[in-house]
C-alpha cells in the first residue's frame, strides 16, 4: 500500500473539537454517536445558532456540523457570523441540506459553508467529510508552521548576512585612521541578496575594498555571499595587488560555484600615501569618478573583465588613476542601472553622469549617495527586482 505525503494519522486528528449544531436532540445524538464509533474523542452540541455562536466565540471548535433551520438563530447567520471574525473565519462548516434543495445548497456557500452533507443523514458521508476536512486543517496548520519557520529563518540569515557587511562603527574607525570617507548601502530585492561588498584597511592605512554581485538573488545567491566573505576574510597584503588577488578568488569560484552561477566584482585599492586608486574589474557596472571642482570630466572606469566563477583561466587587468583629496568614486550594482524607472527611463549611461553633475554642482557633496538614491526611488527605483548596492569613497 502507498502512502502519500500529504497522509495524515487519525491520531492528529481524533481529538479536535467538533461542534454538532441541530435543533432536534435526537439527530444530534445520531451524528454524535457516528462521530465517536469513528473514533473522535471530542464532541459537542449546542441546539441553535445563538447557544452555538456563544459556544465557538468562548472556545473555537476545529470544524462545525450545522442545520440550517433552527429557532432563534438559524445556520445562515452562524456562517455569516463565523466568517465575519477573524479568529473563526478558516472553521471548516459542515451544513446539512437535502439533496434536491439547489436554492438552499447554493445559499449555503454563499453565506460561508465549506462543504454540504445529505440531510438526512448518512452515516460513511459524514465520516468521510468530517475526516477529510479534519485533515486538511492539519495540513494547512503545517503549511503555516512550516511558513512561520522559514520566515524565521530567513530573518536570522538575512541578520548574518548584514552583519558581515561593514559597519557604521567600522567605517568612522577607516575614516579615523586613514582620512577616507565611505558612504554605502545595501538594500536586497527579497529577504536575502546577492550583493555583497568589504573594506579592508591596511598596514600602510591604504583601504582594500571590494562590490561583488552574484548572479540571481535569495537563498542561493546569499549562501554565495557567505563563500565570498570566507575567502576574503584573512588574505592579508593581498590586496595590494588587485589583479593577483581578484585572479585567487575566480579560481576559488570556479571550484565552488554550480555551473550557470557566477559573481560580477570590483576589488580595489586607495593609496592616501600615494594619492591612487588601483582596482581590476570583473564585469561590474563601471563606477563613476572623477574631481568634485570638475563635473565635465567625469568619466565611468573601466571594469571589463570575465565574470567571476566561469574560467579558472580568466586574467584580470590592474588599473591605476589618481585619486586625491579632490576625487570621489561612486560605485553600485546593476540594480540601479537596469530598473525600469517613471516613463519607462533608466538611471544609465549619460542619465546617470548627468544627475551627479546635478546633485555636485561643482563642489565637494557630502550626501551625494543618500541625494543620487532618494532621487533613484522618487523617480520609481523603489521596485526593485534585484539586489541594489553603492558605495561612495571620498576624502570629505
Amino acid at each position: 500500500m502507498t502512502h502519500n505525503a500529504n497522509d495524515i494519522p487519525f491520531e492528529l486528528i481524533e481529538n479536535r473539537k467538533i461542534l454538532v449544531v441541530d435543533d432536534v436532540k435526537s439527530l444530534r445524538d445520531v451524528m454524535s454517536l457516528i462521530l465517536h464509533k469513528a473514533g473522535f474523542k471530542n464532541i459537542e452540541q449546542a441546539e441553535n445558532g445563538q447557544e452555538a455562536m456563544a459556544k465557538i466565540t468562548a472556545a473555537p471548535p476545529d470544524l462545525i456540523i450545522l442545520d440550517l433551520i433552527m429557532p432563534i438563530m438559524g445556520g445562515m447567520e452562524v456562517c455569516y457570523q463565523v466568517r465575519e471574525t477573524k479568529k473563526t473565519e478558516s472553521i471548516p462548516i459542515l451544513v446539512q441540506t437535502a439533496m434536491h434543495d439547489n436554492e438552499e445548497r447554493l445559499k449555503a456557500f454563499a453565506a460561508g459553508a465549506s462543504d454540504l452533507v445529505t440531510k438526512p443523514v448518512n452515516a460513511l458521508e459524514l465520516v468521510i467529510r468530517t475526516t477529510l476536512h479534519l485533515e486538511s486543517l492539519v495540513l494547512t496548520e503545517n503549511r503555516e508552521k512550516y511558513r512561520a519557520r522559514v520566515a524565521d529563518e530567513l530573518a536570522m540569515a538575512k541578520d548574518v548576512q548584514q552583519n558581515i557587511l561593514p559597519s557604521a562603527k567600522h567605517l568612522h574607525q577607516i575614516r579615523d585612521q586613514t582620512g577616507i570617507n565611505i558612504s554605502s548601502m545595501c538594500q536586497p530585492s527579497s529577504e536575502l541578496g546577492g550583493d555583497f561588498w568589504g573594506v579592508r584597511t591596511l598596514s600602510d592605512e591604504s583601504i582594500g575594498f571590494f562590490i561583488a554581485d552574484f548572479s540571481g538573488h535569495g537563498v542561493v545567491s546569499a549562501l554565495n555571499t557567505i563563500r565570498l566573505h570566507t575567502l576574503l576574510f584573512n588574505v592579508g597584503e593581498a590586496w595590494q595587488e588587485p589583479d593577483q588577488l581578484l585572479s585567487s578568488i575566480n579560481q576559488s569560484l570556479c571550484d565552488m560555484l554550480p555551473t550557470e552561477q557566477y559573481a560580477t566584482m570590483i576589488l580595489g585599492l586607495i593609496s592616501p600615501k600615494n594619492n591612487t586608486l588601483s582596482y581590476a574589474g570583473a564585469a561590474s557596472p563601471p563606477p563613476i569618478y572623477g574631481l568634485w571642482e570638475e563635473p565635465d570630466k567625469l568619466q565611468y572606469l573601466d571594469t571589463t573583465g570575465l565574470p567571476l566563477g566561469i574560467s579558472r583561466t580568466a586574467a584580470y587587468d590592474l588599473q591605476t588613476v589618481p585619486f586625491t583629496k579632490n576625487h570621489f568614486l561612486f560605485s553600485f550594482s546593476d540594480a540601479l542601472i537596469e530598473t525600469k524607472l517613471n516613463n519607462d527611463t533608466y538611471l544609465e549611461g549619460e542619465e546617470l553622469i548627468r544627475l551627479v553633475k546635478y546633485l555636485t554642482g561643482g563642489r565637494p557633496t557630502p550626501k551625494l549617495l543618500d541625494q543620487l538614491i532618494s532621487t533613484f526611488f522618487e523617480r520609481g527605483g523603489n521596485k526593485l527586482r534585484d539586489d541594489l548596492t553603492a558605495v561612495c569613497f571620498d576624502y570629505l
